[in-house]
């Protein structure tokens, strides 16, 4: 699965909603030959109520930025893939 435009919620940033992208998603951008970057935006976490840390992709070409979730297939479903500190770049 490339990219997840629905699963239910809207997720947001600055008011504006987000698409989903997931770690196999970006794989396929890579070996596609997509254009795209990232970046890391701190949010809390609604279970444990701690800051940590989400993905967000961009896309060249695209106006919505994606965030990192994981394979709706999994057990955990389309969950926001969050970190507990920033991941070197």
């Amino acid at each position: 699965m490339k990219e997840i435009f629905n699963v239910g919620e809207t997720i947001l940033l600055d008011g504006a909603p987000l698409a989903l992208v997931t770690p196999d998603g970006v794989k396929a951008w890579i070996e596609d030959g997509v254009q795209h970057s990232f970046r890391y935006d701190q949010v809390r976490d609604p279970l444990s109520g701690q800051m940590k840390y989400r993905c967000l992709y961009e896309k060249n070409g695209s106006d919505m930025p994606f965030v990192l979730v994981g394979n709706p297939d999994s057990e955990e479903g389309a969950h926001v893939i969050l970190f507990d500190q920033k991941p070197d770049a």
